[in-house]
């Protein structure tokens, strides 16, 4: 596959330029997680299906299974073992801070509809469905596309999607989150409504760029029902529940190029920023090269560096927290910078069957480091 040819299917992405007609596929891929040697493992079969009906309509649709396993570091009563549940006032040499156990499987299911108007304006309609033992999600999402030229190099969008989401959360005793009556698990609600504003241009025939403001608005339980800090540490440890704010607020942009150097190399860099009220503030910079080899072979290498600052509530520390309504040492929450490396490689069978592998390093200095691999066929019809 030429290099120009992938740039045009970036701007199709962007776009939906018409110049290759829609394509038909059966995707089947397999994704591989692995943190810290063994320490958390995802893996995921999954298939995504795209067919076209007629000019005016797009069908896609994804399905898999994420089966979970590994250990998620938190505090815990060294008395009472390494469990989520380990909580409750103890002494200061019975305070731990490990890994806890866990396991799960996630089902999810996502798919999304394109109907072109007359004008040749787009609007999407999506629908994801995700469940686990102990969480659930389901998201409705749109989107307009609007075209402010014949030539199609210019287009405006608007996205919103609602994701209403439902975490169980097990009542233990002592605790105040729920009602710890019957000591089993009580249902809360996450209300998520995410919108963004764009504006693609297509610069020449070798490069387009795009630009959009984007916003969200979290509420419910947000809290971690796994992770615990400690209070009081100096004078009685107690081991609770950390506690984050029922609301979240966040806003930001992003600005996104691609430029097809020559007939086998495209570049592609992309820039976000964001910030919301819990005062975590981030920036991230991405670099992707994509190279044509010859007619079969393809190859893609990048690089992503990431920074945020610490949320207004973490602390690290367990004699931080004493009666601060809001407390959390989820090391999310935590001032840090990661550094993601990539690459990939496809090779084309045939017009109709490809193959594609790739391989992505994260590096989280001081915390963590993580593989993430995938190998997929694509069949196109």
């Amino acid at each position: 596959m030429q290099l120009k040819t992938r740039l045009s299917y970036i701007a199709a992405s962007l776009l939906c330029v018409m110049h290759l007609g829609a394509e038909n596929y059966v995707n089947v891929q397999f994704i591989g997680y692995d943190e810290d040697s063994g320490r958390t493992t995802v893996l995921t079969p999954q298939v995504e299906v795209n067919y076209d009906f007629g000019a005016d309509y797009t069908f896609n649709m994804s399905f898999g299974v994420d089966g979970i396993s590994g250990a998620s570091p938190t505090f815990y009563d060294a008395a009472s073992g390494a469990s989520a549940g380990s909580r409750g006032t103890t002494t200061q040499q019975n305070v731990r801070y490990g890994d806890v156990a866990y396991d799960d499987v996630r089902k999810f299911v996502a798919a999304s509809v394109v109907k072109r108007l007359e004008s040749r304006d787009e609007v999407t309609v999506g629908l994801n469905y995700s469940s686990e033992s102990d969480y659930y999600s389901g998201e409705v999402s749109a989107e307009y596309l609007h075209y402010l030229d014949s030539s199609k190099n210019s287009a405006v969008s608007l996205g919103a999607a609602y994701q209403k989401n439902a975490v169980l959360v097990h009542c233990y005793n002592g605790e105040s989150q729920c009602d710890t009556a019957s000591g089993s698990s009580q249902r809360f609600d996450i209300d998520v409504l995410n919108a963004e504003l764009g504006f693609t241009q297509v610069i020449d025939k070798n490069s387009l760029v795009k630009v959009s403001l984007f916003g969200g608005r979290e509420e419910g339980f947000l809290s971690n029902p796994y992770m615990n800090v400690v209070r009081n540490y100096n004078t009685a440890p107690h081991i609770t529940a950390e506690k984050k704010p029922d609301t979240r607020t966040s806003y930001g942009a992003t600005l996104w190029y691609a430029r097809a150097v020559t007939e086998k190399l495209a570049l592609i860099g992309d820039y976000r920023y964001y910030h919301d009220d819990w005062e975590i503030g981030s920036h991230t910079v991405n670099l992707e090269a994509n190279y044509d080899l010859n007619s079969r072979w393809g190859v893609g290498v990048g690089v992503r560096y990431y920074t945020q600052s610490a949320a207004k509530f973490y602390s690290g520390k367990k004699e931080f927290f004493t009666g601060q309504k809001y407390a959390s040492s989820d090391r999310r929450m935590s001032d840090f910078d990661a550094f993601t490396y990539k690459f990939s490689a496809e090779y084309a069978f045939s017009k109709v069957l490809q193959l594609n592998t790739g391989v992505t390093y994260y590096n989280q200095p001081d915390w963590f480091d993580a593989i993430y691999y995938t190998i997929g066929v694509k069949r196109s019809f």
